[in-house]
């Protein structure tokens, strides 16, 4: 708790503008779950950015600016939302959409522009991990209780399990899977902020399960590859065969009792055997609670078929795409030309945040995005060998495969947030401990 609140003898390197950023930082990540409270939320955000405004000089902005051509791109996005928002039709959803997506433009003009040193980055992290960790265990203990109270087990999965906090599971899940990378990377340096080991591992090991009992099937497919190629690697680049075929099969054992323990879970991924679909159809979508059959729709068939008609749209705007405010227009538009009566009933977005993205701005905004938020920070992380951070840009990315993540105010916040806060960390040459495989 001492490290949590930079009372150790070790935070006495901070300076009152780093211990500003860093509170600032804390209180946005506890203000991302209070329900319904969107003024204290901008109210935080806001303290983040006149913080950031304020820690370096203007002429050090410029210059990173021109560094970090990643933060100029996402400029640039941001600026084809406003020229976008006026050549909409639709100017009403144009300017919610708008103001929903300001995230991408202040996170990284603010965050972005400054350089963070590994020090606070660490504690950063820390209270990241700490806050994330005791919102999942607040959740979990909620979910408990409601299921004591009604004997629905459905309440300790998916989006019950996050109801408390009115996150959707999807959100929650993907931010684990950063908060789990953030715990190893802090773990294998050896960091002041480990000093309780043995509570970490528990930490851990609670947030597997509660991430498996989330049931998002992508975040859950990207957490576990990404386990079984490090055990490999691990394995090969050691050579203790024996060493790595243990983490191996622990894994795969861990996996078997997670499916016996929680077939709700499994429910999910079998929605993955009903690929097709008739856009006709007029059954309800099948709920995890639910018996599965063929004919429902389903979070796969459904997301099939929402894809589609999304590159139906695509294909008729590729050059400068249908516009901020009339791209859901021109989606509901095809939907009602294939009788997709559910999906009109229901107001589907695309369920894909590419797809979203090049209907909306065309192949231009599409390029400009591509490279912004996920081509050149990966490769920034690759060059830096830089493995926590290459992480990161990999589960957004993977992550914006089955969601459209710029449709929610969560997913706004963290796109602009920590692809921000990856940018603001220190450049290769610069004395920094990267973490490898090595």
């Amino acid at each position: 708790m001492r490290s949590l609140l930079l009372l150790d003898s070790a935070a006495k390197i901070f300076s009152l503008r780093e211990r500003l950023l860093y509170f600032g930082i804390a209180l946005f990540f506890v203000s991302m779950f209070l329900p319904d409270m969107p003024v204290i939320n901008n109210f935080i955000i806001g303290g983040v950015v006149l913080v950031s405004f304020l820690y370096n000089s203007f002429s050090e902005k410029v210059r990173l600016l021109r560094e970090r051509k990643e933060i100029i791109l996402m400029v640039v996005f941001y600026i084809l939302h406003i020229i976008s928002t006026f050549l909409s039709v639709n100017r009403h959803e144009a300017y919610v959409m708008l103001a929903l997506r300001v995230p991408l433009l202040v996170f990284p003009v603010s965050i972005g522009l400054i350089s963070i040193r590994e020090e606070l980055k660490d504690r950063i992290l820390l209270a990241f991990i700490i806050i994330i960790t005791a919102t999942a265990a607040v959740c979990f203990i909620y979910s408990i209780v409601q299921y004591r109270r009604t004997g629905d087990t459905g309440l300790l999965y998916n989006d019950s399990l996050t109801s408390l906090i009115h996150v959707q599971s999807i959100y929650f899940a993907l931010i684990v899977n950063l908060v789990l990378f953030s715990y190893f990377y802090l773990l294998r340096k050896g960091s002041f902020a480990m000093q309780y080991i043995g509570l970490a591992y528990m930490s851990i090991a609670f947030l597997l399960v509660f991430h498996f009992m989330l049931a998002s099937r992508i975040a859950i497919i990207s957490l576990y590859s990404v386990f079984l190629y490090f055990g490999v690697m691990y394995m090969v680049k050691k050579k203790l065969y024996l060493g790595g075929g243990v983490i191996v099969l622990g894994l795969i054992i861990g996996t078997v009792v997670l499916v016996k323990v929680f077939p709700k879970t499994v429910n999910r991924f079998n929605e993955l055997n009903y690929t097709e679909y008739q856009f006709n159809n007029h059954n309800l979508e099948h709920h995890y609670n639910m018996v599965l059959t063929p004919d429902q729709w389903n979070g796969a068939n459904l997301r099939l078929a929402l894809w589609a008609c999304g590159e139906e749209v695509a294909r008729r705007y590729w050059l400068f795409g249908a516009q901020l405010g009339d791209k859901q227009d021109r989606l509901i538009e095809v939907y009602r030309s294939k009788q997709f009566d559910y999906a009109v009933k229901t107001k589907k977005n695309m369920h894909n945040n590419y797809i979203d993205v090049f209907c909306t701005f065309g192949v231009v905004g599409f390029v400009v995005f591509l490279l912004g938020y996920v081509v050149l920070p990966m490769l920034k992380a690759v060059r830096n060998r830089n493995l926590l951070g290459g992480l990161m840009v990999g589960f957004l990315a993977i992550s914006m495969f089955s969601e459209t993540y710029m449709d929610r105010s969560m997913g706004c916040l963290l796109l602009g947030f920590f692809l921000s806060l990856l940018a603001a960390t220190p450049l290769s040459g610069t004395g920094v401990r990267r973490m490898s495989l090595n």
